[in-house]
């Protein structure tokens, strides 16, 4: 029910007890000139009768109104109720999928053992540098995050490419060991320089193979390769051992790597994609806050339209109850008048009338 319909009624009521109120007024008047006292009461009771009936039709069908609308909006009420507890259920299914993305990074634990003494053949060497890597890049990405013995356009086969933002990232497998042998058997510091020389070459060598072979930003790789070391030690000497051979290998674009260093490489990659995952997952998270924040305005707004309409019916019934009571007042004055001039007291009327 709108505000206009209840002011209408409360003026309709209001213009109705006027009319009452004058034609009692008019009959009063007429009675007292021409009717007899047993009449005159006869005449009021009746009124009063009819007066009851018909403020009491008016009440309840205030009332019924009333409580049809509570119903309508306690319904209302409920479906917004329950869209917000679906629109929270949805958020938190969202949040939990990024915990759950987020989580898992497991340590890798393996003992190496010393490959410097029991590998000579070349090509297993080769074999077991690219097994080292496949665990590694098994126990630190998604099988969806890489790709092994990828081969290019050009017929170059790489040992492994990390897909991260829609681009490459070759690794290649390196155990450069024969010279390596060489440095750690070599006993003068002559022959160690030596074999130093030639362990440089070597890496060099990788390196160009590296670059030449498996940068090719035509077939989606980054301008960035990485040349990778099975063996702490052959790493240490090749890298820290040498100034040399990493300012060489970062004109070429390509990055020397060890186990330990190849890890920390790609939990860097990984949470990179991890971040970016959750920038997405945050986007449709702020998406349904923002829907419920909206749900809530609305669910706010209904509750501030149906507080306005309980108060507004409230006032309306405190006014024809004190309207009422008014009228009574008049009627007891107007039986005054009667006791006055001879014509009769009007009886009161009892509570069970009202």
């Amino acid at each position: 029910m709108s505000t206009t319909l209840f002011i209408l009624i409360g003026l309709l009521l209001l213009l109705a007890f006027g009319l009452m109120f004058f034609f009692l007024s008019n009959q009063l008047r007429s009675i007292r000139e021409s009717q007899s006292q047993g009449e005159t009461e006869k005449v009021v009771m009746e009124w009063m009768k009819e007066l009851k009936r018909d403020v009491s039709e008016s009440i309840n069908k205030n009332s019924d109104t009333l409580e049809k609308q509570l119903r309508e909006q306690r319904t209302s009420m409920d479906k917004q109720t329950k869209m917000i507890w679906e629109r929270l259920d949805n958020a938190a299914k969202v949040i939990s999928g990024v915990q759950k993305h987020l989580g898992g990074m497991e340590e890798l634990g393996k003992d190496m053992k010393d490959l410097n003494n029991i590998l000579k053949s070349p090509k297993l060497r080769g074999g077991l540098g690219e097994k080292l890597l496949y665990e590694i890049l098994e126990n630190y990405l998604p099988k969806s995050l890489f790709k092994t013995q990828y081969k290019f356009r050009n017929g170059a086969v790489c040992d492994a490419v990390i897909l991260h933002e829609q681009k490459l990232i070759p690794i290649d497998s390196k155990f450069p060991m024969e010279n390596f042998e060489g440095i750690i058997k070599s006993d003068t510091e002559e022959l160690r320089e030596r074999f130093r020389k030639e362990f440089v070459k070597d890496v060099k060598k990788r390196v160009d193979e590296i670059a030449s072979k498996y940068i090719l930003p035509e077939e989606g790789t980054r301008d960035q390769a990485i040349m990778y070391i099975p063996s702490e030690s052959v790493y240490y000497e090749a890298v820290v051992m040498n100034s040399d051979i990493p300012e060489y290998s970062q004109r070429k674009n390509v990055s020397i790597t060890s186990p330990n260093n190849l890890v920390f490489f790609l939990r860097t990659v990984l949470l990179s994609i991890r971040r970016n995952e959750l920038a997405e997952h945050a986007d449709e998270v702020l998406k349904t806050l923002a829907g419920i924040q909206l749900e809530a305005e609305k669910f706010e707004e209904d509750l501030g339209v149906l507080d306005g309409h309980i108060t507004r019916t409230s006032k309306s019934m405190d006014t024809v109850k004190s309207k009422y009571g008014k009228l009574i007042g008049k009627l007891g004055a107007v039986s005054a008048l009667g006791t006055e001039s001879g014509i009769g007291v009007l009886p009161q009327p009892q509570p069970d009338q009202v």
